[in-house]
């Protein structure tokens, strides 16, 4: 469930604002210190596209994309989130890479879209009104499982929060808490103190 957290704002930045439809999202764990690479297999001159984002708003990463002969072609440093879109001329593995500087493991949700060659796009024109009621069924279909992931993971977002600020709150009680006592021990230790001063005098 943990792997789902950042589903919500990612998938509606995805679909609103960086205006594509992924062929894969995943989601995983970015180890501290770690740098991890991600493969996409070009076999005719296309069109990369893909979106990132970090779990924590103070988290960054550096992304970078390279082609299969290791020259890079995009790169951004010291990022939370972002998109892109690459013209990948080259056939071969070009390399998707996450690099995780900072010395905690950070949660990354990435979306790809490799779009196909114009030849291979069917045109409206060529499609009979069944394929065009099951093309729409599929795409309400999809919208809707977007939307149960959004409101899926908005719930347990919250929730994380909740346990976050809970936490905080906790660790400041005991700090507060272990702060009076030892101040009660140290006020009673004083008067005590005093007490013994002064009881010779009253005899």
């Amino acid at each position: 469930m943990k792997y789902l957290v950042i589903y919500a704002t990612f998938l509606v930045s995805v679909q609103c604002f960086y205006d594509f439809i992924p062929d894969d999202i995943i989601t995983f764990t970015l180890t501290a210190n770690q740098e991890d690479v991600l493969l996409e297999n070009i076999t005719e001159p296309t069109l990369i596209k893909g979106a990132y984002q970090v779990n924590h708003h103070k988290d960054v990463i550096d992304f970078s994309v390279k082609t299969p002969n290791g020259r890079t072609i995009y790169s951004k440093m010291a990022t939370n989130k972002g998109n892109f879109t690459v013209q990948a001329n080259e056939i071969g593995l070009y390399q998707i890479i996450f690099n995780n500087k900072k010395k905690a493991n950070q949660l990354l949700t990435y979306a790809v879209d490799v779009v196909k060659d114009k030849e291979d796009k069917i045109k409206s024109t060529d499609i009979d009104p069944l394929e065009l009621d099951i093309d729409y069924i599929h795409n309400g279909l999809q919208e809707l499982y977007y939307d149960h992931k959004f409101q899926q993971i908005r719930y347990e977002s919250s929730t994380q929060q909740v346990k976050e600020a809970n936490k905080k709150i906790y660790i400041f009680t005991v700090i507060e808490t272990i702060f009076i006592v030892l101040v009660t021990i140290w006020q009673i230790w004083y008067i005590k103190r005093l007490y013994n001063k002064r009881s010779p005098l009253l005899l």
